[in-house]
């Protein structure tokens, strides 16, 4: 009969299984020249979905056009962004993981100019 530690150590991996963010770009916190074109999330493992991204500025304005997995890379989601405005934008994003899990989360960037 296994106790319940053994149980926790065995299910561990699972749990840890998510696909976790890795990196933004623009980088979370960073000031940027302009909106860029796209906005580009990057995960540690391949992800199922995108369900939902938004590029959202201080007004609460979705500057998000379509958002998308790379089709060379199943671990990043490309959203292309549109009306380029100065200031500060936040990026809301859920995503469905390989595993079947849904992840969120949110970042935020300066833009000092128009592209």
């Amino acid at each position: 009969m296994l106790t319940a530690s053994a149980v926790a150590l065995i299910a561990a991996p699972a749990a840890m299984a998510h696909s976790g963010l890795r990196s933004t770009s623009p980088k979370a916190g960073s000031v940027v020249k302009a909106l860029p074109a796209s906005v580009v999330i990057t995960f540690n493992d391949r992800l199922l979905r995108v369900t939902r991204v938004q590029v959202l500025d201080r007004k609460g304005v979705d500057h998000a056009v379509s958002a998308r997995l790379d089709p060379r890379n199943a671990a990043r989601v490309v959203v292309r962004t549109r009306k380029p405005v100065p200031g500060a934008y936040r990026v809301l994003w859920k995503v469905q993981a390989e595993d079947g899990h849904s992840e969120a989360g949110t970042f935020g960037f300066r833009a000092r100019g128009a592209r």
